[in-house]
């Protein structure tokens, strides 16, 4: 298994991360000084999904009818229909609802609209409906603090887009790379992704070194933390992977 060269681009650099886990890239971050990029209650509504993209952000407020946008104007000046139009290839729909979950954010049509744009998930503090439509049919990945049955209502209002946000306690910026698996999502800044991702592959091969000594029946205490002997033992293995 040779060594991860540096991404050319940035299809690249999220296609590293994506095979970094959560896990793993909040740990890195957590080292770097970043103690708060992980998105607690960040909840997927599909198994097995492992995505990376650069943050598109929105957010929403407790609603106020002085703000609300006629639904006229709405493709025009709702801050919400200009996030959803703005997004591109790779990108991740980022949505501050301060964890309110009194109307779902989006739905199966917004999210097939989201699909269509390029982009490669939504992240919502808030709650999202047409769960099971949005899995099965549309298959863009969602993960959020909860669903519900009610859609866009009164309760909510689109405040702004395209600024710093704040979802499951963690700051996020527009650029920012999101990566989001089974365990929840992470926010790691755009300056540091190409470090994250080639550092957190390599923490990844090692820990599936380390795994497959500990199912071999080799003692956690004698392998993990890796002593001298173990990474002599890993660089060896790395070396026969190719």
């Amino acid at each position: 298994m040779a060594r991860t060269a540096p991404a050319a681009n940035d299809a690249e650099l999220r296609a590293m991360l994506a095979q970094v886990t959560t896990a793993t890239a909040s740990a890195m971050l957590y080292k770097r000084g970043y103690p708060k990029t992980f998105m607690l209650g960040a909840t997927p509504i599909q198994k097995g999904m492992r995505v990376c993209g650069r943050a598109v952000t929105l957010r929403l407020g407790p609603g106020r009818p002085d703000l609300a946008t006629a639904e006229e104007d709405r493709n025009t000046k709702d801050p919400m229909w200009l996030a959803i139009e703005s997004l591109g290839e790779g990108n991740v729909l980022v949505i501050d609802s301060g964890g309110d979950q009194s109307g779902a954010t989006t739905g199966d049509i917004l999210a097939a609209r989201i699909k269509r744009l390029g982009a490669v998930a939504i992240v919502c503090d808030g709650a999202v409906r047409d769960a099971a439509q949005i899995a099965e049919f549309v298959g863009i990945p969602v993960w959020s603090r909860g669903v519900q049955g009610l859609g866009f209502t009164p309760n909510l209002v689109s405040l702004d887009r395209d600024l710093p946000v704040r979802v499951f306690d963690v700051t996020v910026i527009p650029g920012d790379y999101i990566l989001a698996d089974d365990d929840g999502a992470v926010m790691i800044p755009a300056p540091l992704a190409a470090e994250i991702a080639e550092v957190g592959l390599e923490q990844e091969h090692k820990e599936t070194f380390i795994r497959g000594l500990v199912q071999e029946g080799v003692p956690v205490s004698e392998c993990y933390p890796p002593n001298k002997e173990t990474l002599r033992k890993y660089e060896a293995w790395r070396k026969e992977q190719g």
